[in-house]
């Protein structure tokens, strides 16, 4: 086992241990409130809105990464990879346990009940009192560019930036919880992508 396998091991048992203490602790009908902020039809711009957001950021990370390769595609998880790893090693830690066979359906099940709470906490981290257009921009930067720090490539760490204006967009429309229940469907969304990968379909 290589050292870069090791931390995305490590990195998921810690994540799964969260995620179990979290459905222990009977927080998960306060963590789904924010989904009530989308009435009726609200639901459909919201998660056309997300998908939108999602291919964006795909075009704008890839472009980036193929433009400057050195700088964009740089991942400090290159730093752990074996010369063999690290054309491939820039990664979301997060998702790491989707690469683990016997457990990665376990890990994504684990992961789509507790995205309303990681939603929630990367609003209030990002969003919350933050409203005029020079924080909305730096904040939503800021975001983009935390997501290099669980191993995404710098390029998509930029790209990011784009979601973090839609959140922040829905935010200033809604407060946190629009926010959050928005970016809980943004992130379901990259889910339902991993579960199709996940089954062979992509």
């Amino acid at each position: 086992m290589t050292l870069l396998e090791t931390v995305s091991i490590l990195f998921s048992a810690a994540l799964t241990v969260s995620f179990v203490r979290n459905l222990r602790g009977g927080t998960l009908a306060r963590d789904y409130k924010a989904l009530r902020s989308l009435r009726g039809w609200a639901w459909v711009p919201a998660l056309l809105g997300s998908w939108v957001t999602l291919a964006a950021i795909l075009a704008t990370g890839i472009l980036l990464v193929t433009a400057l390769p050195q700088v964009m595609g740089f991942s400090w998880l290159q730093l752990l990879a074996t010369p063999e790893e690290a054309p491939s090693a820039g990664q979301n830690l997060a998702l790491g346990g989707l690469r683990i066979p016997w457990f990665a359906w376990v890990f994504w099940a684990l992961l789509m009940v507790n995205v309303p709470r990681l939603a929630m906490n990367e609003e209030i981290a990002f969003r919350k009192g933050h409203r005029g257009c020079r924080a909305v921009i730096w904040q939503s930067l800021k975001f983009g560019l935390a997501h290099c720090l669980v191993g995404i490539p710098l390029g998509f760490g930029f790209a990011l930036t784009l979601g973090g204006l839609w959140f922040a967009a829905n935010y200033l429309r809604g407060g946190l919880r629009r926010a959050a229940a928005v970016h809980t469907l943004y992130n379901w969304t990259v889910l339902g992508l991993a579960a199709l990968w996940l089954a062979g379909v992509l």
